[in-house]
């Protein structure tokens, strides 16, 4: 059987090895064609972009399969390589476009895909072995066992997260042979990425599928105290780079596909400048990249978590959440036009987004004039005065404005540009020769898993609720695998029969220091014959190198909506998997329909973080904050991870009835997190159980996405 890194050299004689890769490449984002062009021409080794659906950042312009099949050949005639990003979460039903796609990248020779769903693993490693795989930062690979779990499962290159120190990405590069990207400009998160729930728990915009509406950089109110708590400032490792080019990294990724052409270009630039610097000369390239990037439309630049101190740099909650230069405020609104207090000069053709007083970014505009609102005043060299600005829309006084993007040549010259260049398009499959249905649903096998017994799982957080969990009648017990638990439970004695029903969960972060701790914990256990675990993150499969002596289950963290990222897990020895607490009705209606339900597990009460963070914000601990909407929040900090949760779980024990009609047999009732002091206790667990009998959601609960469309 051929190994990973096989796999990979044999794609590359087969793709025939156009355009030779430098490393460490330079690698831009291009949300439109403007960008792309921007990228090019200031001296990227590589663009990443996403085409029209299935990839994390649904708002930009994207791009079709037609427009792609010009851009390949013209980025390799200038010596650079396009990667494409289909890194949404999958939903059941989009499956067949998915390998339709597939096919119409493996024609086009795409130079990577950028992946998050284990399924579009599954369907690439199973239908395309020439298409190369990156695992996506949403992936979220933090330690050197993901890295090697994802080797593992056909991987080229993988997305660090962007939540490592300088130190922590140097000890991955030492303890694995993967090609390693990181993130070095751009925006960061106050959540890991991957691990965010907040966008899709609010109004049902996932992160995970490319939604996200930004909740994290809305204004903040507890007691007395407002600000941008969560709100981060911008990455920026141009000072880091001489020391991040001597390690095993094989790209460098700028953030940026909602940006404009402009901006991508200046960046590009100043990187470019010092990755190219000989060493005596790297100190000065370094400095005048700096002075580059003053006037390029940012957050305020820091060394992100790469530095030490992360806690005091990526966080200023007395700052605005917006990205830009500040430019001016809102004095007056007169009809059609508004008074603006600039700060810096403005010119026609300059994008600005405004910003509300309650720190909202709203949609940008196209500046297309500037009037003196004086006498003696000029356009142009305004700064420090008023100016009139001809509008379309509402604004109010007092919203801030800010330069996201300045004039760039249109979109329609550089098309015509590339289209002499490039006048034939790569030729390419629109549709997978399967029609889509790679795998038949067997109905006898439906129809017995249908006829199974109902199976309840209750998971629990602390280990002094073990022996209540184990009177309740759930046929599996999950305990959260922290030290403590299982420094506890090393002191005790389980009979045989509770040992059948009990269930390590391990937890979804593990730094590179908590491995060495957890690989001969788990080993120490296994020999005592707890073989059953929950495994939340895919740095957890290390930890079992015999797969066929443990019996596994996929946590929800997975993020698992569709068949084919359940046989992905199926295929790493995961013969059971909670599905994702994002999944719609319509989806859990389809994959009843289309699978034998026993393998998979249905959450029905769950209390999950929406933010988990290595940030410590300026919040109080247990005690509700504020949105502008007065949405509420909760914020709980330990061992170095805040958790952040929202004001209701979630719970489906009154679509019970629909779920067993749609196939499912095995639900899960998780009260191993939560805010607040209702977090666990006997008395919860008992009145949740007798909720769940009765098929009666408790008040003050949510639906979650359940009745969203998918």
């Amino acid at each position: 059987m051929e190994t990973s890194r096989e796999m990979n050299e044999n794609a590359n004689r087969k793709r025939g090895g156009e355009v030779p890769k430098r490393v460490p490449e330079l690698l831009a984002p291009a949300g439109h064609v403007e960008s792309f062009h921007a990228a090019l021409e200031n001296g990227a080794d590589a663009v990443y972009l996403g085409l029209k659906r299935l990839n994390a950042r649904a708002a930009a312009t994207n791009f079709t399969l037609d427009e792609l099949a010009v851009l390949i050949p013209y980025a390799h005639k200038r010596g650079a390589l396009v990667y494409v990003t289909l890194n949404s979460v999958v939903a059941a039903s989009e499956l067949p476009g998915v390998l339709d796609l597939l096919k119409s990248l493996s024609d086009l020779h795409a130079d990577g895909l950028i992946v998050q769903d284990p399924g579009v693993f599954h369907l690439v490693r199973k239908f395309f072995p020439d298409l190369p795989l990156h695992g996506s930062t949403l992936m979220a690979v933090h330690n050197h066992a993901g890295v090697n779990q994802l080797e593992r499962m056909g991987a080229r290159r993988v997305v660090l997260a962007r939540e490592l120190t300088l130190e922590e990405v140097a000890c991955i590069a030492a303890r694995t042979r993967l090609e390693l990207e990181v993130f070095i400009h751009g925006a960061l998160c106050f959540s890991y990425s991957g691990l965010c729930l907040a966008s899709s728990f609010r109004g049902g915009h996932s992160g995970l599928r490319g939604e996200c509406v930004q909740p994290c950089r809305l204004r903040f109110r507890q007691g007395r105290n407002e600000g941008f708590s969560l709100s981060c400032n911008d990455l920026c490792a141009l000072a880091l780079l001489p020391g991040l080019k001597k390690m095993r990294i094989a790209g460098f990724k700028i953030e940026g596909r909602m940006k404009q052409a402009d901006y991508i270009g200046l960046v590009v630039k100043a990187y470019r400048m010092v990755l190219d610097a000989p060493p005596e000369s790297e100190r000065g390239a370094v400095a005048r990249a700096r002075e580059m990037l003053a006037e390029s439309p940012s957050r305020r630049l820091t060394a992100g978590y790469l530095s030490g101190d992360f806690n005091a740099e990526i966080l200023t909650p007395h700052r605005s959440g917006s990205s830009g230069l500040w430019v001016g405020t809102v004095k007056a609104v007169k009809g059609k036009q508004i008074v603006v207090a600039l700060r810096r000069d403005i010119q026609s053709g300059d994008r600005l987004r405004p910003e509300s007083t309650a720190g909202k970014e709203r949609a940008a505009f196209t500046v297309s004039g500037v009037l003196p609102a004086a006498q003696g005043s000029r356009p142009g060299e305004s700064a420090g005065m008023e100016a009139v600005l001809p509008v379309e829309g509402d604004f109010r006084v007092g919203e801030r404005l800010f330069k996201v993007g300045g004039r760039t040549d249109s979109a329609s010259a550089i098309w015509q540009k590339i289209r002499r260049e490039t006048p034939e398009g790569l030729p390419y499959a629109r549709r997978f020769p399967g029609g889509g249905k790679p795998w038949e649903v067997r109905r006898e096998e439906v129809v017995e898993a249908r006829r199974q017994e109902e199976t309840l799982v209750l998971k629990i957080g602390r280990f002094q609720e073990l022996a209540g969990a184990f009177r309740s009648p759930a046929r599996w017990v999950m305990l959260t695998a922290s030290r403590s638990n299982l420094e506890r439970m090393a002191k005790q004695r389980l009979d045989e029969s509770r040992m059948k029903r009990f269930v390590w969960s391990l937890p979804p972060l593990l730094s590179e220091k908590d491995i060495e701790y957890y690989r001969p914990a788990v080993k120490w256990f296994i020999e005592k014959r707890f073989l059953a675990w929950e495994v939340n993150n895919w740095g957890n499969f290390e930890f079992f190198p015999d797969r066929g002596q443990t019996r596994l289950v996929a946590g929800y963290r997975f993020n698992l909506r569709n068949r084919a990222a359940l046989e992905a897990l199926r295929d790493e020895g995961c013969a059971r998997a909670v599905l994702s607490v994002e999944i719609t009705g319509e989806e859990l209606d389809h994959l009843g329909r289309e699978s034998s339900g026993a393998p998979l597990i249905v959450p029905v009460h769950a209390w999950p973080p929406l933010f988990i963070s290595r940030l410590k914000p300026r919040l109080s601990e247990e005690k509700p904050f504020f949105t502008p909407r007065k949405e509420a929040y909760f914020c709980r900090t330990s061992g170095g991870i805040t958790h952040i949760y929202g004001d209701q779980p979630m719970n489906w024990f009154d679509r019970l009835p629909l779920l067993r009609s749609m196939g499912f047999r095995s639900f899960l009732i998780d009260l191993s997190e939560g805010a607040g002091d209702v977090r666990g206790g006997e008395k919860e667990m008992e009145e949740l159980l007798k909720d769940f009998r009765q098929a009666r959601s408790p008040e003050g609960t949510s639906s979650f996405n359940f009745d969203r469309h998918s």
